[in-house]
């Protein structure tokens, strides 16, 4: 029994590292590419494709430890406390809707819609922390740019995520924690 018990902490202690470490690259991976949206400061967000995977694999105590590591680690490489601040708010904020949307609409919301709402919250947190830093609500404005670009980031997510889903499935590490029949 306590072998068991061992064996399941190890495998989720594999699933946290495995899902963090992912977003992690794909945040430095992104960070290398020379992608110039129309709106300064705006990303992709390709790690992002981990955290909403791991919705799927990890229970919310677990997906915070991945968001916490990935957002630290992330900046700590490539950033500024400016950039951890944008950062975590946004993915906190993000990790929250998507979460709930995740446990109390399960059977009505799809993985597209749940990143979409993760792309958009993201973005509110930015715009909270912006206000907050520089100290004006003059940069509420930015939302009307920025929230139909989360959208758009987050239903490319979603699609990769929906993509990459059923791959890692195929491994017995992830297709034991999959917490639904279907993608």
């Amino acid at each position: 029994m306590n072998q068991k018990r061992n064996r399941e902490n190890l495998e989720k202690m594999m699933l946290i590292i495995l899902i963090g470490s992912l977003a992690i690259v794909l945040g430095i991976i992104e960070a290398m590419i020379p992608v110039r949206l129309p709106i300064p400061g705006a990303k992709l967000g390709l790690a992002n494709i981990m955290i909403v995977i791991g919705l799927y694999y990890l229970d919310g105590k677990d997906m915070l430890t991945v968001i916490i590591l990935k957002t630290f680690l992330t900046t700590l490489l490539l950033g500024t406390f400016s950039m951890f601040a944008y950062g975590f708010v946004g993915a906190l904020l993000s990790y929250a809707t998507m979460m709930t949307a995740f446990k109390l609409l399960k059977d009505k919301i799809s993985l597209l819609g749940i990143s979409v709402l993760g792309g958009v919250m993201h973005n509110i947190g930015q715009i909270i922390v912006a206000m907050i830093l520089i100290k004006t609500n003059a940069v509420a404005y930015y939302m009307m740019f920025l929230l139909p670009l989360g959208a758009v980031t987050g239903i490319v997510v979603g699609i990769v995520a929906k993509l990459v889903m059923p791959r890692l499935n195929e491994f017995e590490l992830f297709k034991k924690h999959y917490k639904l029949q279907e993608v």
